[in-house]
C-alpha cells in the first residue's frame, strides 16, 4: 500500500468513526462519553493522515535531483540521502507542524533530545491527556522534555548541557509518578507569580536539576554596608588593607510537595478542557501553600520562610509599634527607614502584610477624623513603594510581626526541575471519584538579610 492509499485509509476510518460518534449521539439514550472517544480518534485520524501528506510532499522536495554544489561532499548520483539530509527532512517537518525556532536554540535542543524532540513533546501532550482519563500510563511520560524556553533559561543559570540531559529520565522512587508535559508545566510555574505575594513582591527564582544550591553569604556588614570590605583612598602606589570581612555557604535545600486535586469520574469522561481544569485546580493549591511556606515555614521539610515560625528569627530590622495590641502611623511610616537607601531606590522595595492588617492601615485617622490613606491596593503604591497581601502573614496581635518591608530580591526560591502526576481510581478513592496526586520539589531562604525590616507590634 502506498503512501496515498494510507492517506485515503486513515480517512476513511476517520469518517466510519465520526458517523458512529453521531448515531450514539442521536440514539434514544446518549452515550456521550463513548461518542466523545470516537470522535477524539476520528481527529487523531484525520491528523495523521495529514501528516503523512505533508511528510510526503517534504521526502519528495529531499528526494529530488540536487544541483552539484548542494550535493553532500563524496556523494555520487544515484546515492541515497544520507544522515543529514534525513536531518533536513525531520527538522523540515518540525518546522511545518510546530514552528521554526531560533537557530542556537534549535541546534542545543537537537543536541539534549534528538531531531525529532517537538514531536516528542507533541507525543508526550497525547500521553499526558489519555492518562489523565483513562489512567493507562505510557513509557513515554517517564522522560522529562523541558520546552526551549526552559532549556534557554538553564543555560543562561548556568546548568550544562550534560546536567540537563541526566535529568531527562528519572526513576520511579524519586519522580514519583509520570512527568507533567512542559507545556503544561509551565503554564503551571508562570501563572504562580501572579497568586503568590512573595514571588509577586520580587523574590528571586533560581531553578536547578539538584538536591541543593549552595549561594555565597557575606558577612561583617552594617545597615549600611552588606559586609565589611571596604576600598582605600590615597596614592596609585599604596598597598590596598585586608578588611575583617568573612564569607561562607549557605546551603538551600529542595524539599518534596505532595497534594492531591479530587473530580469526578464524570468530568474525567466529559470535560473536553480536562487539562485545564486541572491545571487550575493545581496552580491555586500551590499557590496558596508556597506562599505560606516562604512566609511562615520552619525549614523542617518544607522552605525556610521570610518569619519561620511567625518569629524574626533572620534577626530583620525592627520598628516597635510602641503600642501593645495595635499598629501606629508613626511607626508603620518609620519602617521604611529600617533599610539602608540603596535597598529602597528605585521601587526595589515593597510592603507585605494581610487583608487585616490592611484594614487597620486604612483605619488611621488624624486628630480632625480624616483618614491618612483611603485604600491600600494590591500592586500599587503605599507610601511610595508597592502594596501587597497574603493571609499567611500574621495578624496585628501583641509580639506579633504583622508587617514587612524591604527588597524581596533578598529572599531565594529554588525550583527542582519537574512537575509529576499520579492518578488514583480504586475502592479507596470512593465511587465515581478520581484523584490526581501532584508532586512537585521546592525551598526556599533568606539570603541577604539586611535588604528586611519589620514591624513588631509591642509597648516597648
Amino acid at each position: 500500500m502506498d503512501v496515498k492509499e494510507q492517506i485515503n485509509a486513515l480517512l476513511k476510518q476517520a469518517r466510519e468513526k465520526a458517523q458512529e460518534a453521531k448515531a450514539l449521539l442521536t440514539q434514544e439514550v446518549p452515550d456521550s462519553a463513548k461518542a466523545t472517544q470516537l470522535l477524539d480518534e476520528a481527529d487523531e485520524l484525520r491528523k495523521q493522515a495529514a501528516g503523512m501528506k505533508r511528510a510526503q510532499g517534504i521526502i519528495d522536495e529531499v528526494n529530488a535531483p540536487q544541483l552539484p554544489a548542494d550535493m553532500p561532499m563524496g556523494a555520487e548520483d544515484g546515492d541515497p540521502p544520507g544522515p543529514g539530509a534525513q536531518d533536513a527532512m525531520t527538522k523540515a517537518i518540525n518546522d511545518l507542524r510546530f514552528g521554526p525556532l531560533e537557530d542556537p536554540t534549535s541546534l542545543v535542543m537537537r543536541e539534549i533530545y534528538g531531531t525529532d524532540y517537538r514531536q516528542l513533546q507533541y507525543e508526550q501532550a497525547k500521553a499526558y491527556h489519555r492518562y489523565l482519563r483513562t489512567g493507562k500510563g505510557d513509557k513515554i511520560l517517564r522522560q522529562q522534555v523541558w520546552s526551549p524556553e526552559t532549556v534557554k533559561s538553564m543555560l543562561q543559570d548556568g546548568v550544562t548541557v550534560a546536567e540537563i540531559k541526566a535529568t531527562m529520565v528519572e526513576g520511579m522512587d524519586e519522580l514519583g509518578g509520570f512527568a507533567v508535559p512542559a507545556q503544561q508545566a509551565a503554564e503551571i510555574i508562570q501563572r504562580l507569580p501572579g497568586l503568590t505575594a512573595v514571588r509577586q513582591a520580587g523574590a528571586r527564582v533560581v531553578q536547578t536539576s539538584s538536591n541543593m544550591i549552595e549561594w555565597l553569604k557575606l558577612t561583617g556588614g552594617n545597615s549600611r554596608y552588606p559586609t565589611a570590605m571596604r576600598g582605600l583612598w590615597g596614592t596609585e602606589v599604596q598597598s590596598p588593607t585586608a578588611d575583617d570581612w568573612t564569607f561562607g555557604l549557605e546551603q538551600i535545600g529542595v524539599h518534596t510537595y505532595t497534594y492531591k486535586v479530587v473530580v469526578s469520574q464524570s468530568l474525567v469522561e466529559d470535560a473536553t478542557n480536562l487539562v485545564d481544569i486541572l491545571n487550575d485546580l493545581i496552580v491555586v493549591t500551590l499557590a496558596m501553600d508556597e506562599d505560606a511556606a516562604y512566609i511562615s515555614g520552619d525549614g523542617a521539610g518544607k522552605p525556610r520562610g521570610l518569619l519561620p515560625s511567625s518569629a524574626n528569627s533572620h534577626s530583620f530590622s525592627e520598628t516597635v509599634s510602641g503600642n501593645a495590641s495595635a499598629l501606629k502611623v508613626e511607626t508603620v511610616k518609620g519602617l521604611r527607614r529600617g533599610i539602608a537607601t540603596q535597598y529602597r531606590m528605585g521601587g526595589r522595595a515593597c510592603w507585605l502584610g494581610n487583608s487585616s492588617t490592611a484594614d487597620d492601615i486604612e483605619q488611621f485617622q488624624d486628630g480632625d477624623g480624616r483618614f491618612y490613606y483611603e485604600d491600600l491596593s494590591i500592586g500599587q503604591p503605599f507610601l511610595r513603594y508597592k502594596w501587597y497581601e497574603s493571609e499567611a502573614m500574621p495578624d496585628v496581635a501583641s509580639d506579633a510581626y504583622p508587617l514587612l518591608f524591604g527588597d524581596f530580591s533578598g529572599y531565594m526560591i529554588v525550583e527542582r526541575l519537574g512537575l509529576s502526576i499520579v492518578r488514583f481510581q480504586d475502592s479507596n478513592t470512593g465511587i465515581n471519584k478520581v484523584e490526581f496526586h501532584i508532586r512537585r520539589r521546592i525551598g526556599g531562604d533568606v539570603i541577604e538579610s539586611w535588604k528586611f525590616a519589620v514591624q513588631k507590634v509591642s509597648a516597648s
